[in-house]
């Protein structure tokens, strides 16, 4: 009995000892993490960083109303030291590995009680940067050759394969242009295994000259514009903090017009649109070859990116020479004037606001622009 109480007691005092080497342990990790945390600091990234300068700016100016942009003062710059001084975050090296940092909050009036926060950050080895100034970085206006050309008071890519891929929305996608307005307008690169998703009349309905069912080639009217829009509520609404509204330049232009300013085809504007199509005029300034003089001419196709020999596809300009022909692109990038009965794949156009933020890549197609 006394060596089964033995073995009982000896087997506790183990079971005791095995506790408190564990406690002790656990106690000197905790006890390093305190100091770690004392002496280091817990580091976020970067991008964590924007969000806590963002939501401490917000804080500040909920206790300070008076600050606020309005309609009269449509931004307000929040500085780090003004929200360091009233104790809404601490100093910048607390929060990353890199004392270098500075940074400013913009706050942008948008509507009464809504207002847009942006935190701007500058360190040695991070820049908050707007995806518009990438762009025009890593593109120099160009006078010849692939590239970014100033043309009609926008910057319009062209030639045969410019650095203008862009990755959004799990597509991929080609820079046409920052419009007039710095948006950045840009066109979906359909891969040939979802074409017929998007193979579909421009219009179908009775047209009178013809007296058949060939279309009215009025985009404000058309089948597209209705199905471009389903697409559009059905792919894009929840990426529209991205996205711009622009004016779709609807009007027509005839098969021999010389005009590529955008005139014709801007002068029928349909206003504040989330999608559209490519007017033709952007399809022939994205060609380098002088001889693109109108929509007849097939030197159109040479040096355009806008080519893709996977399909045909519509434009969004109507035949001015009669009210049913659409001009459309076939596989070989020659411009044609169909009926708007015919199927070709609706290829639209996004356009970027022009407050996204770059992430990363170089805009080939092996590394294209992502934003965030």
């Amino acid at each position: 009995m006394k060596e089964k109480i033995k073995n009982i007691y000896s087997n506790n005092k183990q079971k005791i000892t095995l506790f408190g080497s564990i406690a002790f342990v656990m106690l000197l990790i905790i006890i390093t993490i305190s100091i770690v945390v004392k002496f280091i600091g817990i580091k976020i990234s970067y991008e964590k960083l924007e969000d806590k300068l963002e939501q401490a700016a917000a804080s500040y100016l909920a206790e300070n109303p008076d600050l606020l942009p309005t309609s009269n003062n449509p931004t307000v710059v929040i500085s780090t030291d003004t929200l360091i001084q009233n104790k809404y975050i601490k100093e910048l090296n607390k929060y990353v590995k890199d004392p270098s940092c500075t940074a400013n909050i913009l706050v942008d009036f948008i509507e009464t009680n809504n207002y847009k926060y942006q935190a701007y950050l500058i360190c040695n080895n991070f820049k908050t940067e707007k995806f518009i100034d990438t762009i025009k970085k890593n593109n120099k206006i160009s006078q010849t050759g692939d590239g970014l050309y100033e043309i009609n008071s926008e910057l319009v890519f062209r030639g045969q394969n410019p650095n203008n891929f862009v990755n959004f929305a799990n597509e991929l996608w080609r820079i046409v242009k920052i419009d007039k307005n710095n948006n950045i307008q840009m066109i979906l690169t359909t891969s040939s295994s979802d074409i017929y998703n998007y193979y579909q009349v421009w219009d179908d309905r009775y047209n009178t000259e013809e007296d058949a069912n060939y279309g009215v080639n009025n985009y404000n009217v058309s089948r597209a514009l209705i199905n471009t829009k389903n697409i559009f509520a059905e792919k894009y609404t929840s990426y529209q903090t991205y996205l711009a509204k622009f004016d779709l330049c609807a009007g027509k232009r005839a098969s021999t017009s010389t005009d590529k300013s955008g005139r014709l085809e801007c002068g029928e504007a349909i206003k504040n649109q989330d999608i559209g199509l490519l007017p033709l005029y952007d399809y022939m300034n994205a060609s380098l070859d002088g001889l693109c003089q109108n929509a007849t001419s097939k030197q159109c196709q040479n040096y355009n990116y806008l080519v893709n020999s996977d399909y045909s596809w519509w434009t969004m300009t109507g035949n001015m020479d009669n009210t049913y022909q659409v001009f459309g692109i076939d596989e070989s990038g020659e411009i044609n004037m169909d009926y708007g009965a015919y199927n070709n794949v609706l290829r639209y156009v996004l356009a970027l606001n022009n407050d996204v933020l770059f992430a990363s890549g170089d805009g080939t197609q092996s590394n294209p622009y992502t934003i965030r």
